[in-house]
């Protein structure tokens, strides 16, 4: 990070000296640092994915009153600059400005994903903090403005305006092309009737291993919300079990890290035979949603061509496992909901 950059951090913040800057976390979107200092550690986050303000008075908005719900584990919850505000904006040196968050630093470690207490533990908190999200009336966000939900296809990125176009022009076989169009076209026709008969509430949408602290099998911390948003309920499990398993997928390793996820969120959620059901489909649309996201970020300068072609590859992959799997799946889940 530049020193110019460094110097704007100190002196919103009034960081006390001598204080030490490093690299704490490779995200896809953002810059995240270990800031240490005689005071205490801290990480700063600089949003490298959007420059929305809004966006980021949400995001603050939620982890205000989810700091009030009194949850078992840490949140990032943004510190005040010297003006009280929760955020800054920092000159990157290139006649732009990033915004900047500055948060306490939490304990833990990303999980061992093929710990199956610590996924069952991870499940467990995700349920707790659905439970929370629920709660949070929508009254209560007036003036902010969440990022999309995973449902609206057509605006996963602003510079993607025709996502089917867009994936017709992808460098990848005409094969592969002609198949991710076609799932694309199957599952624009049927988000509006699974989304207007699925629960629908605050969610996290990001819950990746990587985006948990733990200590042991206790979770000490819950990150990034840059994502959240209303959509249907069951996407945070869905969100959760696409991630969980990682590479295991196809190897027969993945069912007892799924179960143990699922069976951690049935402690505090009960879902529904169809929110079951759904789990399929919604594991499509993230990955589309995936896709799409990442083609943006290429157009932006951000991303490589190569990580837009493994995500539609990966697409493919996935699907090619649900149609295997999806009924195994489904009958997992919803054995978890019921001996809970």
């Amino acid at each position: 990070m530049p020193d110019m950059m460094l110097s704007q951090v100190a002196a919103e913040w009034s960081l006390p000296e001598p204080y030490r800057v490093r690299p704490l976390a490779h995200g896809t979107n953002n810059a995240v640092r270990l800031v240490e200092t005689p005071a205490g550690s801290y990480v700063l986050r600089v949003y490298g994915n959007h420059a929305d303000a809004g966006r980021l008075r949400f995001e603050h908005a939620v982890l205000a009153r989810l700091q009030a719900a009194d949850l078992p584990f840490g949140l990032p919850v943004p510190i005040p600059t010297r003006s009280g505000a929760l955020y800054t904006s920092i000159a990157d040196g290139a006649d732009g400005a990033l915004l900047a968050t500055l948060t306490p630093f939490l304990p833990g470690e990303p999980p061992d994903r093929a710990d199956l207490a610590q996924a069952r533990a991870g499940g467990a908190a995700l349920g707790l903090l659905d439970v929370a999200l629920a709660g949070i009336p929508s009254t209560d966000l007036d003036g902010a403005v969440s990022w999309r939900s995973y449902g609206d296809l057509a605006h996963c990125h602003p510079l993607v305006h025709d996502p089917r176009a867009a994936i017709l022009e992808l460098p990848i076989s005409e094969n592969a092309r002609e198949r991710l169009a076609h799932s694309y076209d199957a599952l624009t026709a049927r988000i509006p009737s699974l989304y207007a008969s699925l629960p629908r509430q605050l969610v996290h949408e990001d819950y990746a291993p990587d985006n948990l602290l733990m200590e042991g099998a206790r979770v000490t911390g819950v990150l990034d919300f840059e994502f959240c948003a209303r959509d249907v309920r069951v996407m945070d499990l869905t969100v959760a079990l696409s991630w969980w398993p990682g590479d295991r997928f196809g190897t027969g390793d993945e069912w007892p890290i799924l179960q143990a996820v699922a069976e951690g969120y049935a402690r505090h959620i009960t879902l529904t035979a169809r929110e079951a059901a759904a789990i399929p489909t919604l594991y499509q649309l993230r990955a589309y949603t995936s896709l799409i996201h990442r083609l943006g970020r290429y157009r932006q300068g951000l991303s490589p061509l190569p990580a837009v072609t493994d995500r539609a590859l990966a697409a493919l992959e996935r699907e090619e496992w649900l149609r295997e799997n999806g009924e195994r799946l489904v009958e997992t889940v919803m054995k978890c909901m019921i001996d809970r």
